[in-house]
């Protein structure tokens, strides 16, 4: 990419020059210009605090909270220098990916380097598009900081602050209050590194909306290239949600404001993995563009999950997280409360105010008991996945939002049951919140025995058996207590699309990936290993709207519809074709596995239970 040097007014240097020049030996102070890009990278200036030791290390994060993965965003730094305060280099020694020796440190004034952004980067290991960086001249800039900016050995509890030259007209989107801030240049103060790394940033022209929660203002921001996705459209819909959650954590939210920001991919390779990370005062949504109408949904769910983490980890958490070490990191064992209860709670508020029916929310909580016992492993302690997240059992990390979110939906039953109705698990968390709170934090060993003496004997033998220990949850029992029967395996007729498996190719094309495993259908429609899939019935089909558009076929299809799907195959040539496909709908027989009913015959208690758990009458 070409050196791109834009026009940068007067006063945008004086205003950055004015606060170098206010220079805090106790605080690092970092300056970076938007408008200089070069080969996807930024140069990033930092003025260091003092340093009192013969030699440091300057660190950027192996880890951060919140995303259980190493993402060593060391890797992505170049060129790195340190300098005295006459400009002379100071040695710097690499250590590891993420850490940087200097010698005779107590000269150190400045460093210097190069950072590459992590979306289009050829660097070897992979990071979480919503956890990583984005440096589009001109026309967006993602900065989840810990890809950004770095600290120093022993002092990353001093102060930073950023001071940011920007595109004239640019706005920066985050939970951050701008201490300045003008058409082209901001400045943010953080508290710390913690704090720092905790508050992302993402700069562009500006679609923002806002909407007043109780006594939180929340922002909303989107930056979509194509259009297809507006920040008025998706703070209208966000809204009813938001206000039954402040109604369901007590009438009073524990953050003054909140950003919403979403990075809406319209221009690069389609994302393989897409999502969001949460943070004290806002969240980062990384999502492929779609027509607005087609996934507001999928995103209303997604987006109430991360605001509810204002509760937990944000606020009820452990040492190992509100002490977070990002280069030798200690992990909790207590997933099923921070991702757990917290994609449980999103669920549970659509039901208790009336936002999603009784069998949407069922039909959810039956397709997490099916993904967590079919696909991951049941009989894996949860706490002990937990502890091993991110290194010998990342591969079960997913289980946090299956089977972590029917711990907290059988605790919060069971916890009802006992009570004869009184108390649940929102009243557990309100509990927890109020004797921690943002500055304490509880020692991870003792939580089990903590919520014992809150609760019940009963509820500490139920974290023994099937959070701490393997034992499969009885569902059966648990929703029994609310007159709900959980069914096993029921045999239905169902249409099916012919047993292909999909896939994503290196374009970003959804493709066959599999067809070891057609059926008579499939078999019929002719497809083949490696056929694009383009369209069903006329519907272009995306990475971001195939499971929407195949799952409303199947629901709706009958019989003597047809099913016509368009493929790009290649020829004996190898040039890209376009085939019909084409066939009347098929039903065949399968199994619906672990239904969730409503029992026609529940007794009184269970009805009265039932009540409470589903908000029915609020």
């Amino acid at each position: 990419m070409i050196l791109i040097l834009r026009r940068i007014s007067l006063c945008s240097i004086i205003f950055v020059a004015s606060s170098l020049a206010a220079l805090a030996q106790k605080s690092y102070n970092y300056s970076v210009n938007l408008n200089e890009v070069k080969d996807d990278r930024l140069t990033i200036t930092l003025h260091t605090p003092k340093v009192k030791t013969a030699t440091t290390t300057f660190y950027l994060p192996k880890i951060v909270p919140g995303t259980y993965m190493y993402s060593d965003y060391g890797r992505f730094v170049h060129n790195l220098k340190a300098l005295n305060k006459a400009g002379d280099t100071l040695q710097v020694k690499r250590t590891s990916d993420n850490s940087w020796e200097i010698t005779n440190a107590k000269k150190l004034f400045k460093i210097v380097y190069d950072v590459e952004d992590t979306w289009d980067t050829k660097i070897k290991g992979f990071v979480y598009p919503m956890a990583g960086t984005n440096f589009e001249q001109g026309k967006n800039f993602v900065f989840n900081t810990c890809g950004v900016f770095g600290y120093l050995d022993k002092l990353k509890d001093l102060p930073f602050e950023l001071n940011i030259i920007k595109p004239t007209g640019f706005y920066g989107s985050t939970g951050l209050v701008p201490v300045k801030t003008s058409a082209t240049a901001d400045i943010y103060k953080c508290n710390n590194a913690d704090h720092l790394y905790d508050s992302p940033i993402m700069f562009s022209l500006p679609d923002t909306t806002s909407v007043k929660v109780g006594n939180t203002d929340v922002l909303v921001s989107v930056y979509s290239p194509n259009k297809l996705a507006k920040s008025a459209f998706i703070a209208e819909h966000l809204k009813e949600i938001l206000l039954a959650t402040n109604q369901y954590l007590g009438g009073k939210l524990p953050v003054n404001k909140y950003a919403f920001i979403y990075y809406f991919n319209g221009e690069q390779t389609p994302f393989n993995i897409s999502g969001a990370w949460e943070h004290s005062y806002s969240s980062f949504y990384s999502l492929n563009e779609q027509p607005q109408e087609e996934a507001i949904g999928s995103w209303v769910d997604m987006s109430a999950h991360e605001f509810f983490h204002i509760v937990t980890p944000l606020t009820i958490s452990s040492k190992e997280v509100k002490k977070f070490d990002f280069n030798n990191p200690v992990l909790s064992k207590h997933l099923w409360l921070y991702e757990g209860s917290t994609e449980y709670d999103a669920h549970h508020v659509q039901v208790q105010y009336g936002i999603n029916t009784v069998e949407e929310f069922l039909k959810k909580l039956s397709t997490k008991i099916t993904n967590s016992r079919q696909q991951l492993n049941d009989t894996l302690s949860f706490t002990e996945l937990s502890k091993e997240s991110a290194g010998k059992w990342k591969n079960e990390y997913g289980n946090v939002y299956e089977k972590g979110a029917l711990i907290s939906a059988s605790l919060d039953l069971y916890l009802l049951k006992l009570s004869n109705g009184k108390y649940g698990l929102a009243n557990l968390k309100q509990e927890l919140s109020a004797k921690y709170g943002k500055d304490k934090y509880f020692d991870d060993d003792e939580l089990f025995d903590v919520i014992e003496k809150m609760t019940y004997p009963e509820i500490r033998t139920f974290f023994s058996k099937y959070v701490e220990g393997g034992t499969p949850i009885p569902y059966d029992q648990f929703f029994g207590y609310a007159g709900v029967k959980h069914i096993p395996e029921t045999e239905i007729k169902a249409v099916t699309l012919g047993g292909f498996a999909p896939g994503l190719n290196a374009e970003g094309v959804i493709f066959i990936a599999n067809a070891n495993r057609l059926n008579d259908f499939g078999k019929a429609m002719g497809y083949k290993l490696g056929d694009e899939i383009i369209s069903l019935n006329n519907i272009k089909l995306t990475p971001a709207n195939f499971g929407t558009v195949t799952g409303n076929f199947s629901a709706n299809a009958k019989e003597g519809d047809k099913l016509t799907i368009v493929v790009n195959r290649k020829n004996a040539s190898g040039v890209k074709e376009e085939v019909v496909l084409s066939q009347p709908v098929q039903f065949v027989k399968k199994i619906d596995y672990n239904r969730l009913e409503l029992m026609t015959d529940a007794t009184p208690e269970q009805l009265a239970i039932r009540k409470i758990w589903l908000g029915e009458g609020k």
